[in-house]
């Protein structure tokens, strides 16, 4: 597994890095964006460690040019505090926000979780494929594409599964409990259902910049969400 950290300090790094070193994973080292798309662009990334007080351009602004084009999952870890601060985070296409000073032994299990979820995820979408369609929205699995009105939109990998579950129980209500669980493979807790309510407000945002007139996730108060 090839595991990016970028942050600008480089005691910071050497830290990161030998924990991650320890537990077998090839570690890349930028000490900013420009270097970190230089990496992302000449190396198969499976997951990155950002910081967003980088030099020129911040850790959101090269979360947001990496989803351009890449769908590996981003942990952001940084000393912003603020719920502002995480919520950016994860809007601009991030799957986790941990806090500096940190443990190393919540960072590594943050790493292996989210790299475990991608793993299975990317497994079993492999094993069913299938085409899903309404309106104007087609996903396709195969090759991992959503288009709106022949449009197609880069979504992060968290947005991309919460879509396609919606898609697959079309129809059919979802509890945010339910919608959590079975993207994030853990436990429901009481931050993970304003979690869930970013990722569907940026989803929503997305879907509206190229069809105006049709609201496609639609919210069922007191359950969750649904499309139909």
């Amino acid at each position: 597994m090839n595991i990016l950290i970028v942050d600008d300090n480089a005691e910071i790094l050497d830290i990161i890095k030998y924990h991650l070193s320890k537990h077998k994973y090839n570690v890349y080292c930028a000490m900013s964006g420009e270097k970190a798309m230089e990496i992302i662009l000449n190396t198969p990334i499976d997951l990155a460690i950002l910081d967003v007080m980088l030099p020129r351009i911040d850790g959101f602004s090269l979360c947001e040019q990496i989803r351009i084009n890449f769908f590996f999952p981003i942990l952001f870890l940084t000393s912003k505090v603020s719920e502002e601060d995480k919520i950016k985070g994860l809007v601009c296409g991030g799957d986790d926000y941990m806090l500096k000073p940190f443990s190393s032994k919540e960072l590594m299990a943050r790493v292996s979780s989210l790299l475990r979820r991608n793993t299975i995820y990317n497994r079993q979408s492999k094993s069913k494929k299938s085409t899903h369609h309404i309106h104007n929205l087609f996903l396709d699995e195969d090759s991992s594409t959503v288009t709106v009105n022949n449009h197609m939109i880069s979504f992060t990998d968290i947005e991309y599964k919460i879509l396609l579950i919606l898609l697959k129980n079309r129809g059919h209500s979802l509890c945010v409990k339910l919608i959590f669980e079975k993207v994030w493979g853990e436990l429901f807790t009481q931050t993970s259902h304003n979690t869930i309510v970013v990722h569907i407000k940026n989803i929503r945002k997305k879907l509206h910049q190229y069809d105006k007139e049709t609201e496609y996730i639609h919210t069922v108060w007191g359950k969750g969400y649904e499309i139909y």
